[in-house]
């Protein structure tokens, strides 16, 4: 009888259908690993997209009537009206807030600096050269070189000065990080509404050390910080020392690390 058996040193064979793909052949140097993730990553961001300024999303919100999802400044304009995709009715109260799909774009962004193809990839640099290169050549510019400058200078922090009165509801920016990042920033926040016509309001001495040396928002110190996606808002201030601004607006500021103009 012939022997079936097979050799001890075979291996068994998978079947086709579950033999796993073999990965990606990587170039010595790791620039083929560094492509394919590269391209990973933009394949993913052309998910992540507004369906009407077609920029990456920023705070992201989603219409319960259609599931379209946009920036929340690009669908303001739209609720009470439609969905300026389909046309479906837009509510107030179908519009949903997605945290989980900002803080995935917030990672994408952390990613695309450290796979960024240039000479500023720290880490790039570092797994070249096999050592540790100095943070400082390889940081992101503007807010984060910005932020470092004034700690290393001992200079006011970002909201030395600033009083900030939080007005309303919170959904996209839960009030007790706004409070946080006030804080961290040298801020105060009052609990009581500044009033623009007050003596007491616009005799208080201090000016905002971020502002724009050329503009009249340096004097401003008090701010009523809101939601623009709340079911109301409050009366338009810009008196003196007492301004309204967005909670978008305060975390663009911190984000560049300047106070940034507002809207007239």
């Amino acid at each position: 009888m012939p022997d079936n058996r097979q050799p001890r040193n075979r291996q068994p064979r998978i079947r086709s259908g579950n033999e796993p793909r073999s990965a990606p052949a990587m170039e010595p140097d790791g620039r083929g690993a560094w492509a394919h993730s590269r391209a990973a990553l933009d394949r993913l961001e052309k998910l992540l997209r507004c369906s009407r300024c077609t920029n990456i999303l920023r705070e992201p919100v989603c219409l319960g009537g259609c599931e379209h999802i946009f920036c929340s400044n690009c669908v303001s304009d739209c609720i009470g009206t439609g969905c300026p995709v389909c046309y479906t009715p837009a509510w107030i109260q179908d519009l949903k807030i997605n945290r989980q799909l900002d803080s995935m774009i917030q990672l994408c962004s952390k990613l695309r600096n450290l796979l960024h193809d240039n000479e500023l990839s720290g880490v790039k640099a570092c797994l070249r050269r096999k050592v540790c290169e100095q943070e400082e050549k390889y940081e992101i510019p503007e807010g984060p070189r910005r932020s470092r400058l004034n700690r290393e200078q001992l200079l006011p922090k970002l909201f030395d000065g600033c009083y900030f009165y939080l007005w309303g509801t919170f959904k996209h920016h839960p009030k007790d990080n706004l409070i946080k990042l006030v804080t961290a920033g040298g801020g105060q926040i009052l609990s009581r509404k500044p009033k623009p016509d007050s003596d007491v309001t616009q005799t208080i001495n201090t000016v905002a050390y971020h502002a724009r040396p050329d503009s009249d928002q340096r004097f401003c110190t008090q701010y009523i910080i809101y939601e623009a996606l709340c079911n109301y808002h409050p009366e338009r201030v810009r008196q003196g020392k007492v301004w309204k601004a967005p909670s978008s607006w305060f975390i663009d500021c911190v984000m560049s690390f300047e106070l940034l103009p507002l809207d007239s």
